[in-house]
């Protein structure tokens, strides 16, 4: 079966073409029932006689099904017509990452997002027994506002199925794939991450980690080269974002994240700059604290969520371990909200003991913040939020102890605001 533009195939109306690929063609199409518009994927005549590509395909519809997740594309329904198997898609209304990575290298705050919104989306389908295998720039789909969408999981394998990769013969994208993955062997979440870490790397840099003049070269090299660190082809990259990188590009799957949940910690945490907490230690003896019990720690991590978005959750994880009780614990967390009367909620809301919590260093003549007035900072927070979600009052934090002035804050910021229009109403709002 091919459509044409105007065609009329079941229930839908042809639009235009959005994309076509080896073994597939997608449609924008409209329901003449609803007046939605979707998208509408089928397999290519001269495939769609291949019973392996046939089952394939309907492979793919029944682990669409199965996810349902903000960041993964959802499926609407698949249908059978003139002996053609649709699959009709959410439609995203925004460009591949692939295209977005045409421009050059992304502003950094754009690729954590990214990667963090991408990396819940893994977690959720390797939790699920659900391997993508083919994660690379052009099946990440982003929507008009940046949210990125998991896409095409035409090779995709559910564990318990059968491997459809053949003996000597590799599935996925050469420049996107794990060395596992180039040998034919068996390929599990870490090989995702390590497609995924490819990815990042392209985002933060503009380049990808591994390359070469042909496809032999390619694969030889995913397996062999050691790739440039980040940070030392773009400064304003932190050691700690470089690492995170270059972890999930070991070679071997025992030496990368064992799972999107640590990889996407381990993210957090290097944007936050926060490290290992030492232990206690008491003449020769390490003592280590009285363990916080974790319905506590669970209702902290619930208030401080609330206020500062997912982050919260790496922040509690890492303090815990420095505090005995649960009193200190949350007037050391108090100290990361900036708004005085949120941080006023969050202690009552956790029983907290009243006393009161240090003021924020921005206030202040001395300290990291002493350029910039709280009033900025807080209206920057906010503003910023719009476009990067919780992370904003972290990467406020951050830049208002690196400049020296309230320009020099204000342009750090809007840098990290891939849209033109967006980075000249963040300028303007405060």
């Amino acid at each position: 079966m091919s459509l044409q533009i105007g065609d009329n195939v079941g229930d839908y109306e042809v639009l235009g073409v959005l994309g076509q690929g080896g073994m597939g063609a997608v449609y924008r199409v409209r329901n003449l029932l609803s007046d939605r518009e979707e998208a509408l994927k089928l397999v290519l005549p001269h495939i769609a006689s291949n019973p392996e590509a046939a089952d394939r395909f309907l492979r793919e519809i029944k682990i669409q099904a199965s996810l349902q997740h903000p960041n993964i594309a959802g499926l609407r329904t698949a249908v059978r017509v003139e002996q053609g198997i649709l699959m009709i898609m959410e439609l995203i209304d925004g460009p591949s990452l692939e295209a977005k990575l045409r421009e050059g290298p992304m502003p950094l705050g754009n690729s954590i997002r990214i990667l963090d919104d991408v990396l819940g989306a893994l977690a959720y389908a390797h939790g699920r027994g659900v391997i993508h295998r083919d994660i690379k720039p052009p099946n990440i789909l982003l929507t008009s506002r940046g949210m990125p969408k998991l896409t095409d999981f035409g090779i995709a394998r559910a564990t318990g199925s059968n491997n459809l990769t053949r003996t000597g013969n590799a599935l996925g994208s050469v420049n996107y794939m794990s060395p596992e993955q180039i040998m034919s062997k068996p390929a599990d979440e870490r090989s995702d991450l390590y497609s995924l870490g490819v990815t990042f790397y392209e985002m933060l840099t503009g380049r990808r980690p591994i390359d070469g003049d042909s496809e032999y070269a390619v694969m030889n090299a995913h397996m062999m080269q050691t790739p440039i660190a980040p940070s030392r082809l773009v400064g304003s990259i932190s050691s700690e974002i470089s690492d995170v990188a270059l972890k999930a590009l070991a070679k071997s799957p025992a030496d990368r994240y064992q799972s999107a949940m640590e990889f996407q910690s381990a993210l957090r945490d290097a944007l936050l700059g926060i490290g290992p907490a030492p232990p206690v230690a008491v003449e020769t003896k390490t003592v280590p604290l009285p363990v916080i019990p974790p319905a506590d720690l669970l209702k902290v991590e619930a208030q401080l969520v609330a206020v500062l978005g997912p982050i919260g959750k790496s922040l509690v994880a890492k303090s815990a371990a420095k505090h005995a009780t649960v009193n200190s614990l949350c007037e050391d967390l108090a100290q990361q909200i900036p708004d005085a009367n949120a941080r006023s909620a969050f202690l009552r809301a956790v029983g907290g003991s009243g006393s009161r919590p240090s003021p924020p260093p921005a206030s202040s003549s001395t300290g990291p913040h002493a350029a910039i007035d709280e009033k900025i900072l807080t209206a920057a927070r906010k503003s910023l939020a719009m476009y990067v979600g919780p992370m904003a009052t972290v990467m406020v934090n951050k830049t208002a102890k690196r400049v020296g002035s309230v320009e020099e804050f204000k342009t750090a910021l809007a840098s990290e605001i891939a849209d033109e229009k967006n980075r000249r109403a963040f300028l303007d709002s405060f």
